[in-house]
């Protein structure tokens, strides 16, 4: 609730953008004078901060709101609003409001949104408070106090995540939960608002997701199997027989083949068994692979061959690999595809 002083100067304010301060006269001046000497600096904050909501919303849910062509539950879906995003208000209507954030213009009900004071409350809930450093050097110490030790510098321009104010002092609480804090003085807090997302960039993000999920599930280490110096450069000599054009991953991927055998019951349990049986590597019977091992395989099989060993892969457990032009379905490094 605002207070008496904080009521007048609003009012004197409206007076002002209706009446320009050409009109205001001696007596107005000293009115409106008289009225800012009765604020207090927490008056004033107040103000500005109810005046920043004016015109914006911010998301009410614990998730999502859809955001929609038509003010109707049953119109077409243009967007999202999650928690923490805040947007401009362009228009109402009964139990709606359109709003603009990010790429998204549309109706949302406004059942999931919150206004002024409500909205201003739902920010510092939800909303990370970030402070710019707006001096050349910015110590972080370990209490709310000038005799504290300084633990930690930072410098002009950087942000760090502060919590709540306590006379003058800042806290800055990091994941472990260690608090320190930074004085409120040389910084710049505002709060980072999200933004809605159109359709299309939730299903990219999605994609994006996915192939990473994908990417990390292919490329999990799978455990290091011991293997002889020999061995070592025989795998190296195999690589390259096979994919010594092919970019590292795909080398790799050659390797990671081989030392899946070896850890497959299906196939021998060494890296000879596996290179070395019948119908399964060309060029370990044409004499392809005995040749590079004589002359030394290059750098970059021994790195792929040693890479495999140690258990790493791009293709997962893939045991299989074909010319891309195979038709076979699996993942596809290079000129290979691998299943």
């Amino acid at each position: 609730m605002w207070k008496k002083g904080t009521v007048s100067l609003l009012f004197a304010m409206m007076w002002l953008c209706l009446t320009g301060f050409a009109g205001l006269g001696n007596e107005g001046e000293d009115t409106l004078n008289a009225l800012l000497d009765q604020l207090s600096v927490e008056d004033v904050q107040e103000l500005l901060e109810d005046e920043e909501w004016r015109g914006k919303v911010m998301a009410k849910v614990e998730d999502s709101v859809s955001i929609r062509a038509e003010a109707s539950k049953d119109s077409e879906v243009l967007g999202k609003l999650y928690k923490g995003c805040a947007g401009s208000i362009l228009e109402e209507a009964d139990g709606w409001t359109k709003i603009e954030s990010g790429k998204v213009t549309g109706w949302v009900s406004n059942d999931y949104l919150a206004f002024g004071e409500e909205a201003k409350e739902r920010a510092a809930q939800d909303v990370s408070k970030m402070a710019t450093v707006m001096t050349q050097t910015l110590k972080v110490r370990d209490e709310a106090s000038t005799e504290a030790d300084v633990i930690d510098l930072i410098g002009l321009g950087e942000k760090i995540e502060v919590g709540q104010e306590l006379d003058g002092w800042l806290e800055i609480i990091y994941s472990d939960g260690e608090v320190d804090y930074i004085s409120a003085e040389y910084v710049e807090v505002s709060y980072e608002y999200g933004e809605a997302k159109t359709m299309e960039e939730i299903a990219a993000e999605e994609a994006r997701r996915k192939a990473e999920e994908e990417k990390a599930k292919r490329t999990k280490n799978l455990g290091a199997v011991a293997a002889s110096t020999n061995e070592l450069a025989l795998l190296a000599a195999l690589i390259q027989a096979e994919g010594g054009n092919q970019p590292y991953e795909g080398q790799l991927a050659i390797g990671a083949v081989v030392m899946n055998r070896v850890r497959s019951p299906r196939y021998p349990n060494s890296i000879q068994g596996v290179i070395s049986a019948p119908g399964q590597f060309g060029p370990a019977a044409t004499g392809k692979v005995a040749s590079i091992m004589a002359a030394g395989p290059k750098a970059s099989c021994m790195q792929a061959a040693q890479a495999a060993i140690n258990g790493e892969t791009t293709v997962g457990t893939a045991t299989s690999f074909r010319n891309v032009n195979s038709g076979k379905q699996g993942i596809v490094i290079g000129n290979h595809v691998f299943w």
